[in-house]
């Protein structure tokens, strides 16, 4: 099947296995600020997709966000080279979806500098066409802001032709807001509540190609 020209991708979470760089990092500095705060690792593993600033905001008001953020970045560098990987098939799927003629590209929460490292972490940097950080944008997702600058870069005007794959609620209302189809990946440990309200539901990478080649 070849409906669309242009597949948008999240990125942790759907192209980047983040999950336990994530936890270690929140682990670690609710050790240093909040040692009296619990949470679980169920808990943690929602704090990917959100925008930082919004989660440190949250979770610690009594420090400036700004400040909190930057350790956050900091802190996660000590996790992510031995903890951040690719997906199963990931590597072979996104290769035949690029010989197959479609534009790929990225649009995520996640600052520009971490999002270049993941990438080449995972072997997955020469893919995409257009790549939409949160540097990139006034307004992070679920703001539909990302979807259409990606769409404008690559020339791409209509929205029938596009389809955004991400693995948290926050996509769906991302591709909801900007009127373009959704693609939800069950593999990570989120439970989705819009999961059934996706255009397609994928367990696995593989499932993934079937359907879009």
């Amino acid at each position: 099947m070849k409906k669309y020209k242009l597949i948008l991708f999240d990125l942790d979470g759907t192209l980047c296995n983040t999950d336990e760089m994530v936890v270690q990092s929140y682990l670690k500095i609710y050790e240093d600020y909040e040692p009296k705060v619990r949470r679980s690792r169920e808990e943690l593993y929602y704090f990917s997709g959100p925008p930082v600033e919004e989660t440190m905001a949250k979770e610690f008001p009594d420090y400036p966000t700004e400040m909190m953020c930057k350790i956050y970045r900091e802190v996660s560098k000590d996790f992510y080279d031995s903890t951040v990987t690719a997906y199963e098939g990931e590597v072979e799927v996104l290769s035949a979806l690029k010989q197959a003629g479609y534009l790929l590209g990225i649009v995520t929460n996640k600052a520009n500098m971490m999002l270049r490292h993941s990438l080449k972490l995972c072997h997955i940097d020469n893919f995409f066409d257009a790549i939409i950080s949160s540097n990139d944008v006034k307004k992070p997702k679920p703001s539909p802001e990302g979807i259409f600058k990606a769409m404008n870069i690559l020339g791409i005007k209509n929205k029938e032709e596009v389809i955004y794959i991400g693995d948290n609620d926050l996509d769906y209302k991302t591709a909801e807001n900007a009127g373009i189809d959704s693609m939800l990946v069950s593999w990570g440990p989120r439970k989705l509540k819009c999961l059934d309200e996706a255009k397609y539901q994928v367990k696995s990478y593989k499932e993934m190609g079937e359907i879009l080649l």
